[in-house]
């Protein structure tokens, strides 16, 4: 992959840039000069594409990640005040999404290891029956749905950080009733702006997702929003798909070169499932004293985050316990690393970090 020019020593390393070039760029244009901007024949293409990576019978595009699982927890059959179960450490747009429905958050602890939902912390604080779970598969890393599967539950996979990883030989969004994207721009693949998708292996829950999206010309009076991706949003995501393998190579190998540095340190990320074949979203490691880390790294130009800005059960003010979430919240630090970032910006944030650490 053709790596960005290196930025000067003195300029701020960004956490995340998107990877856009003259593809982008021309499926940008070709729309422009069409005059066609609503859903069309590009949104068809782009949507046909996302079914293919999914593993899935079909797929629809929607306006935002956010409008991908309103829509698909209500075409899954959730009803308002039904349960709904997903990870206190996980944006805080899952939690919009649910209220949307209008559903009954309930949050819950991740398992310690995967840093996703904890099957078994639902079932303790399960009061009555869920409705549903949505299972986020953590930074790129796949993780299990079988027992939430075996237990009766619906499943919405939240694909949102991992397109084209996959467990078991089959591709995250799979196996579970119903998956959900994002096309937002710092995901692993951009539209160029807000933009999600719905996939499923039932071709009516992907028309129930287009109906509920389509807001004009409809002879039922029902709730529904303007939800469905334009054609100029589509075709900048169709290019970016092509350019998948593209991305992950590249991932994949700056992701190596940290290991490679950082383990001396003691530094390492989490080890991905067997059997799995992650996509390298983002690179999150444990560190003892991150509060002073993030400070330093950042005063010092490299732009570190948390992982997750502030689990739900701190926004919601809950009093419960949530130990795992709590301590990945303490302890967790994600590097920059996307496609764009240049050989001497990766050295750039190895050097920094040793220096914090040393």
């Amino acid at each position: 992959m053709r790596q960005a020019a290196a930025q000067p020593a003195d300029s701020p390393v960004p956490h995340s840039r998107p990877s856009l070039g003259r593809g982008e760029e021309e499926a940008a244009l070709r729309v422009l000069r069409s005059g066609r901007l609503a859903p069309g024949a590009e949104a068809q293409a782009a949507a046909a594409r996302l079914a293919a990576l999914a593993g899935c019978a079909g797929a629809a595009l929607t306006s935002s990640g956010t409008a991908a699982l309103t829509l698909g927890l209500r075409a899954i059959g959730v009803m308002p005040r039904e349960q709904v179960a997903l990870p206190s450490y996980a944006c805080a747009a899952l939690l919009h999404a649910v209220r949307s429905v209008p559903a009954l958050p309930l949050v819950c602890d991740i398992d310690p290891d995967t840093l996703a939902l904890s099957f078994e912390d639902m079932d303790r604080r399960a009061r009555g029956a869920v409705a549903a779970a949505i299972v986020v598969h953590p930074f790129g890393v796949p993780v299990r749905i079988e027992p939430f599967r075996a237990s009766g539950v619906r499943v919405v996979e939240d694909c949102a950080q991992s397109i084209g990883a996959a467990i078991a030989g089959r591709p995250v969004g799979s196996r579970g009733d119903l998956a959900v994207f994002s096309f937002a721009p710092t995901k692993p693949l951009t539209c160029g702006g807000p933009g999600g998708g719905v996939a499923a292996a039932s071709a009516r829950l992907v028309a129930a997702v287009v109906d509920l999206a389509s807001h004009d010309e409809q002879t039922e009076d029902r709730p529904r929003m303007n939800g469905l991706m334009g054609d100029l949003q589509a075709a900048i995501l169709r290019v970016q798909m092509e350019r998948l393998a593209e991305f992950r190579e590249r991932r994949a190998e700056i992701a190596h070169r940290y290991d490679e540095a950082l383990a001396p340190l003691g530094v390492a990320r989490r080890p991905a499932p067997p059997g799995s074949d992650p996509l390298v979203y983002r690179y999150c490691v444990r560190l003892q004293d991150a509060d002073r880390c993030l400070r330093e790294l950042n005063w010092r130009g490299v732009a570190a985050r948390r992982p997750v800005h502030q689990p739900l059960h701190l926004l919601l003010g809950l009093r419960e316990a949530f130990p795992h979430s709590d301590r990945a919240q303490r302890e967790m630090v994600s590097l920059p690393l996307y496609p764009a970032l240049s050989d001497g910006e990766v050295e750039r944030v190895i050097a920094e970090v040793r220096q914090c650490l040393s």
